[in-house]
């Protein structure tokens, strides 16, 4: 105790050590150092491990950092990767929920397995979603067709082909790959000369039942889907039926 009933506590200590205490408080732990040689022991060796420790590392306190540990940056980089994991998740729940509302909406359509399927539902949310973006309409571009091939067959688990739709006035802008539920989905992504795109919605299937194609519409929205032995498949596309059903023959024929 001090002669103003103030205790020393180990913090004051710690203070005292590095010098941080002002002059009247530092002189109450000098005295009360003198009065506990043993604490006075302990002090010392804290004081010469804090001076030891200025002298090795005080240069870098003069340094600047590099930009990229700015408070700035860092926050920005939180700020990016924290929007990035929420445009994902959000992403999903539109598709899952663009999928339900699809499936209501052609309800009145088509009759047939297909037109209540999952598979053209999910096909029609995934273009609606997806075709309208600009800078980000796909995952993996055009020009890196062979690495697109190779990943949505690996991810799919069964060989994939990109359909060649040059023929038809249409190149690949790239794929991405969706969730389905049944797992997961590969959507490819073309486009015409006008700036119209098609896509062709892909899920992975056991033991299907290969059918014909089976034409659906919704809205400006026309499809045709078909399923094989491996895999379901639904084209879509805001274009004259008679011409996406062309395109849909020229696909199907490739990946059969």
């Amino acid at each position: 105790m001090t002669g103003d009933n103030s205790p020393i506590t180990d913090s004051d200590l710690h203070a005292y050590a590095d010098g941080l205490l002002d002059a009247g408080r530092r002189a109450e732990v000098e005295r009360h150092l003198v009065a506990n040689p043993v604490l006075a022991d302990d002090v010392g060796y804290w004081k010469r491990q804090s001076d030891t420790l200025h002298e090795l590392y005080s240069h870098i306190g003069r340094e600047t950092p590099p930009p990229r540990l700015s408070a700035h940056h860092i926050a920005q980089r939180m700020k990016r990767q924290t929007y990035g994991r929420w445009r994902m998740a959000a992403a999903a729940i539109l598709l899952a929920t663009a999928g339900v509302m699809a499936g209501w909406f052609l309800r009145d359509v088509t009759q047939g397995p297909l037109a209540s399927s999952s598979l053209v539902n999910e096909a029609f949310a995934a273009h609606s979603l997806y075709t309208r973006e600009v800078l980000h309409p796909v995952e993996v571009r055009g020009d890196q067709e062979a690495h697109l091939a190779t990943w949505l067959s690996k991810r799919l688990d069964r060989p994939l082909v990109i359909p060649n739709l040059r023929a038809d006035g249409l190149s690949l802008v790239g794929g991405r790959l969706l969730p389905a539920s049944g797992g997961a989905a590969a959507q490819f992504m073309y486009e015409d000369d006008g700036g119209r795109r098609v896509t062709l919605y892909i899920v992975p299937m056991q033991n299907g039942r290969e059918t014909s194609l089976r034409h659906v519409a919704t809205g400006a929205l026309e499809s045709f889907a078909w399923t094989e032995e491996t895999v379901g498949c639904a084209l879509v596309g805001d274009l004259p039926r008679e011409r996406l059903h062309e395109i849909a023959v020229r696909a199907y024929r490739q990946l059969s």
